[in-house]
């Protein structure tokens, strides 16, 4: 199921076999290294409306949070502090390069949306279907899918002019 490191617990939580239960980067590479997005799924903020002391108060807990607290081991997400040892529970991990989620340039607002509708990979339930059929089918194993995959993007890539640098 894609999802979020933040679900791993609780899924693990949730069933009689949470050994079962694991978490991997999707299978994406960029010059052969394998990558995955770590974009944070909330942001935290101190308003700047509040009085003085409550700013420090809310930017005293924030640094707590992130750099003490052990939230990020509890949930079995990725920390938001660089550097910080991710939990067990993201073990499949080790050695993924982990990429922040930047605004796109102007003029790419739509890019991402344009390789992926062309490519049909990442596209509404059809990557779903494919990786179910091949399961229950035997039609093609995942490395077979995940390479198939990667040629449409980058056939998808190619067609919009892009260059992967880094």
């Amino acid at each position: 199921m894609v999802l979020g490191s933040w679900c791993v617990n609780q899924f693990k939580d949730a069933g009689e076999h949470p050994e079962d239960i694991g978490y991997m980067p999707f299978p994406i590479t960029i010059k052969g290294k394998q990558a995955a997005s770590s974009g944070g799924q909330y942001a935290f903020a101190v308003n700047n409306k509040a009085s003085v002391d409550n700013q420090i108060a809310a930017m005293v807990y924030i640094k707590w949070l992130i750099e003490q607290s052990t939230i990020y081991d509890d949930e079995g997400s990725i920390p938001a502090l660089k550097g910080k040892d991710l939990p067990d529970s993201l073990s499949e991990f080790d050695g993924v390069e982990l990429l922040s989620d930047n605004a796109p340039a102007e003029g790419e607002e739509s890019l991402y949306d344009d390789i992926r509708n062309t490519a049909e990979v990442l596209s509404g339930d059809y990557p779903v279907t494919e990786v179910l059929e091949a399961a229950l089918y035997g039609k093609k194993t995942l490395d077979e899918l995940m390479e198939e995959w990667n040629k449409k993007w980058t056939s998808a890539q190619e067609s919009y002019s892009v260059e992967i640098t880094g």
